[in-house]
């Protein structure tokens, strides 16, 4: 017939007939194949399984999980049309659904409820999934969803919504209501048509309540079964039953990607002596989206929920408790898609630390680091470092996130005690730094600024980041910014001369990169930064030490990375660097180019490395902080006026332990790691020019988790150097080939 009468096609007798035959046909391809049936009501069941799977398939374990989803969904909807249904084990995994048949990759409850849920929303209740995807896996979802939540389940509302708002805040969301082919990528698709498709359901039952949902769902059902339907017949119903105009809600949920943010605004509290207190919460809309919001008034001991339209930029809600007012909250079930829920709260009176923001406080383990949706995470962490110039000091860390992405701001206080040193500095020092705030939100743009003075050095950074990527699960990431540095020295004390020079540096960076992941297996990746400065010391620009020292300079790094998995236990590592740092004369040693890993600026935050004595830099202690040439069989404190250095890596893992915690996997690697250096200095170690460099050895690799985190410990044996008068244990009569290791907790690259 015409594409609008198929759906009364599928009730014909002989469709009937072949559906209930179909393990004959199932055997002629496999004779071992198995059937049970049984019946819900009037629906005859059919269950075929394959062999082996008589655990999880059979005893009429299938059976029953088939009717119970059908007694599930007629309370749902409505009674099944059908007279059968039968249920295939599908070989692949997964499920896909027909009208009367379903396959599933396994007899799990939940996917037998899914897959048979498409019979309602998409084979009774007919749509065209190619046009209006969401109207049936959304739909099949969102039940799937209510089915879990009738089981005591968790329904997973949080994280989906969660996923799906921060694809809303990186501008890479897509409307739910698109045609499939419009999609940018399948990954899009996936999104859009499943988890989008399921929240909009989730925010109809938000503004209608649970009861008249399901008179909407059992309308819809009894008045379009067995016929097509789109969007204008699910909305006419739903508008029709709730008695509401819905016409903002499917347009915003269905055809847009809004941003939705409620504010709490003026409050105004007063005492009626008959009826209590009557408080006026003003709700304030700071974002395009418009949904109808919860108003919460809790009081000493009562609570009052009113609800605002949630449409005007400005409204005011009257909410009237018994006792007197504390607290004012907006959503306070989370039900809005509110992105900044940091502004939904005010407290009415008392004194807080965090004023009207909602925080939770923990002890910050430092691997582990709670994120909530609905207020700040603030960690706080007592720390303990050594150095030669402060002895023992000991500090105290917070550092604070909103939602993962906003607000990740850092403070930490510290104080040199001297103990253990005879004639110490005993400073008190600081750091602080102020990241995206929920202010300054723009789509993949990361804000930072930061002010410290710490162990002999004083000074600030700004920086911008962007980011950008055209599809969510393959292709270019690409990353542009600019940062601004600042450092200045004040104390010698702390600074080893292997790595300062005691002056001033103000440098400008443009910095970017890109990372893809190719069709056959290589992980690349390029990173660039191109910009100078100036060094001056307290007497201006005629700077502090060396007397060749040049106030102007110039600065540029470029990085290639390149990864590929040979097999599934052996992989191959390339890297690739480039970097000047220069003027008309030598620059400051701090911004030189350091052979054997990073330079003393990317070392700056770590109080384990960053001044003379800490923990890592100690003699006979050979940490090595990744970056910079990456030569790992030479001293840190090599330094040249530009470098050309590769890197390559072969790994074989030995143990894998995906669900492992102290060892998740152990690898073995070889290593060779070459540089030809460009200038006619070594950096202040007198051994005249440096050229080629080159090193080579094996190494260790171990994975742990440790709370949320992923942690790494790389021990190296460069057992091969080509110039051991600059290598790591540089002494007199060195060889070239000797017994020499470092350890490092960051990948090489």
């Amino acid at each position: 017939g015409e594409p609008r009468d198929r759906a009364l096609v599928y009730g014909r007798k002989d469709v009937v007939w072949y559906a209930e035959d179909v393990h004959h046909f199932a055997m002629s391809f496999n004779p071992d194949y198995r059937y049970e049936g049984g019946h819900w009501g009037n629906v005859a069941i059919h269950v075929l399984y394959q062999p082996g799977d008589d655990s999880t398939w059979g005893h009429g374990v299938a059976v029953q999980r088939t009717a119970k989803a059908l007694a599930w969904l007629d309370q749902v909807f409505g009674t099944f049309v059908w007279p059968q249904v039968t249920n295939v084990h599908r070989i692949e995994g997964g499920g896909t659904e027909f009208p009367m048949m379903i396959m599933d990759g396994s007899a799990g409850q939940g996917l037998i409820v899914h897959e048979l849920g498409h019979n309602y929303v998409m084979g009774i209740l007919a749509n065209n999934e190619w046009r209006e995807g969401w109207l049936d896996e959304g739909f099949t979802s969102f039940q799937s969803t209510l089915f879990d939540e009738a089981q005591g389940q968790l329904g997973g509302y949080e994280g989906d919504e969660a996923g799906i708002l921060g694809l809303d805040l990186d501008g890479q969301s897509e409307p739910a209501s698109l045609v499939s082919e419009k999609y940018r990528d399948f990954t899009s698709y996936n999104i859009s048509i499943y988890t989008r498709g399921e929240l909009f359901f989730h925010q109809l039952r938000y503004v209608v309540g649970d009861a008249t949902l399901l008179q909407i769902l059992h309308a819809y059902y009894d008045r379009w079964k067995l016929k097509h339907v789109d969007e204008a017949a699910f909305r006419e119903v739903a508008e029709e039953v709730s008695g509401l105009d819905l016409s903002t809600l499917f347009a915003q949920w269905l055809h847009g990607t809004e941003l939705f943010d409620y504010a709490v605004g003026r409050v105004k509290r007063t005492q009626v002596t008959d009826s209590g207190f009557v408080t006026r919460i003003e709700v304030v809309r700071k974002a395009p989206g418009r949904l109808a919001v919860e108003v919460a008034v809790l009081a000493e001991h009562d609570t009052a929920v009113g609800r605002s339209e949630g449409a005007a930029e400005r409204e005011w809600v009257t909410v009237v408790t018994r006792t007197k007012p504390k607290e004012v909250r907006l959503d306070p079930r989370g039900r809005t898609h509110d992105w900044n829920m940091l502004n939904n709260r005010r407290r009415l009176g008392g004194f807080s630390l965090s004023g009207s923001r909602p925080v939770s406080n923990y002890l910050d383990t430092y691997f582990t680091t709670p994120v909530h949706r609905n207020r700040l995470a603030i960690g706080w962490l007592p720390m303990a470092w050594y150095n030669d110039a402060g002895g023992l000091t000991l500090g105290l860390r917070q550092r604070d996130n909103y939602f993962g992405r906003f607000e990740l701001n850092q403070s930490l206080v510290s104080v040199a005690t001297g103990w253990g040193r005879d004639s110490a500095a005993t400073d008190v020092d600081f750091f602080f730094r102020l990241k995206n705030p929920v202010a300054l939100r723009s789509p993949g743009l990361s804000e930072s600024v930061e002010g410290f003075n710490v162990e002999g050095r004083y000074g600030g950074r700004l920086a911008l980041e962007h980011t950008h990527r055209d599809h969510l699960s393959f292709g270019p990431e690409r990353r542009v910014g600019f940062t601004l540095d600042w450092v200045a020295t004040d104390d010698s004390r702390y600074l080893d001369p292997g790595f300062y020079d005691n002056v001033g540096t103000v440098e400008l960076r443009l910095e970017g990169g890109v990372s893809n992941r190719t069709t056959n297996g290589w992980q690349l990746g390029v990173n660039g930064s191109a910009g100078g400065g100036l060094v001056y010391n307290r007497n201006g620009l005629t700077a502090s030490g060396p007397s060749n020292l040049n106030p102007f300079y110039y600065r540029a790094t470029v990085e290639a990375t390149a990864r590929r998995a040979l097999d599934t236990r052996l992989s191959l590592g390339l890297r690739g660097f480039a970097a000047v740092s220069t003027g008309e004369n030598e620059t400051a040693k701090q911004r030189q180019v350091y052979v054997a890993g990073a330079d003393p600026l990317e070392e700056l935050t770590n109080p384990f490395l960053r001044s003379r004595g800490a923990l890592l830099t100690r003699k006979d202690v050979n940490y090595q902080a990744a970056g910079g040439g990456g030569l790992r069989g030479y001293d840190p404190r090599l330094s040249v006026p530009a470098l050309v250095a590769a890197n390559v890596e072969l790994e074989r893992v030995l143990v894998q332990q995906p669900r492992g915690r102290l060892f998740r996997q152990l690898a073995v690697a070889a290593f060779l790691d070459a540089g030809q250096a460009i200038g006619d200095e070594a950096g202040g170690f007198g051994t005249g020019t440096v050229k080629f460099l080159a090193d080579a050895g094996v190494g260790l690799r171990a994975e742990h988790r440790i709370g949320e985190s992923t942690v790494v410990t790389r021990v190296d044996l460069p057992l091969f150097v080509s110039r051991p008068g600059v290598a790591q244990d540089r002494h007199p009569g060195a060889d070239r080939a000797g017994f020499r290791w470092l350890f490092s907790f960051e990948r090489a690259w």
